[in-house]
């Protein structure tokens, strides 16, 4: 039996990261089933969970089962990272500069339509052009270099989580001009007629 000194808060999460920190990363480990393109999530949830429990320390040095609620707290950040990471697939949007690849799957009469109305090399690199140098420059590493969170969380010198979020925005920064663009140019007038 694990004795705690419940008396200092310091003390009992020193002993508590002491204790379980590695143990908590391997169970998150496991929960990603050792697939590569979440390791991240192992280390971020090990990490979100031992700040939450920094933030439950009251309570926590009074709770019956620490280990248990550890266990939970770090489940269920993982199950919350996979169902953001989910949600985020939905509606990521990628664009390409060669977007005509995709027009094979189209029937002829809305290829057609699509050629005769829309350049998609003068789109693209209109919505790119709206673009900071900085955030062009993750596009390309990101999405045509296809380096990983990790990678650029290295050449930029900030966490995982940190260039994640960098990431979000820009998907979302992108996302937008698009949506602008179209309403500007009444490109939906152009396909539904």
């Amino acid at each position: 039996m694990w004795q705690w000194n419940r008396k200092n808060d310091d003390i009992f999460y020193e002993d508590l990261c002491d204790k379980y920190f590695n143990r908590i990363a391997v169970y998150c480990r496991r929960l990603v089933k050792g697939q590569e393109e979440f390791l991240d999530f192992v280390e971020e949830c090990t990490q979100n969970t031992f700040l939450e429990a920094w933030k439950q320390i009251s309570k926590l040095k009074n709770h019956p089962n620490v280990e248990g609620w550890l266990y939970a707290t770090a489940r269920n950040l993982i199950n919350n990272s996979y169902r953001n990471m989910y949600i985020k697939k939905r509606h990521e949007v990628s664009i390409d500069d060669n977007i005509t690849g995709a027009l094979t799957e189209l029937d002829d009469d809305l290829e057609k339509l699509f050629n005769n109305t829309l350049d998609p090399d003068k789109i693209s690199a209109e919505i790119l052009g709206k673009l900071k140098q900085s955030e062009y420059d993750l596009y390309l590493d990101y999405y045509k270099d296809n380096m990983s969170v990790t990678e650029l969380s290295k050449k930029h010198d900030i966490s995982a989580t940190a260039m994640t979020t960098r990431i979000y925005r820009l998907k979302k920064k992108i996302k937008n001009i698009i949506r602008a663009y179209f309403e500007e140019n009444e490109v939906r007038k152009s396909f539904s007629e």
